[in-house]
């Protein structure tokens, strides 16, 4: 997996006209570094790959894919975002069902009932 994500990254680091020196540089690591990303010698961290991809103005699962950037409409319309507004609208829901969750279990503990867990009858 690390080797094609190397080379995917490498695919797209060309397409930019971009050297292993330009990219070392700006995430601020050496060119021997960045070098075994590319080549798939080292773990690259879910941090490093985002810099990566916002580096070559890509979405991070661009560098999972086999596609590459701006080849579906999605990546056209969204190509420096992480999620699509879909999946934000979705997140935004599943995150307010949590809290109103939290919040039922919060009164109940407040009131000195025990928690009752949802799926419960």
């Amino acid at each position: 997996m690390k080797e094609i994500i190397g080379k995917r990254i490498r695919k797209l680091r060309e397409n930019k006209d971009y050297t292993q020196e330009n990219m070392a540089a700006e995430l601020g690591i050496t060119p021997g570094a960045y070098a075994k990303i590319e080549r798939g010698e080292t773990d690259a961290s879910i941090s490093r790959l985002a810099q990566i991809a916002e580096i070559l103005e890509v979405t991070m699962s661009s560098l999972f894919k086999e596609q590459f950037p701006g080849s579906t409409l999605e990546e056209q319309q969204n190509p420096y975002g992480f999620a699509s507004k879909a999946e934000v609208e979705h997140l935004a829901q599943l995150i307010k069902q949590i809290n109103r969750e939290l919040e039922r279990i919060r009164a109940e503990m407040n009131a000195g009932k025990k928690p009752r867990s949802k799926n419960s009858t």
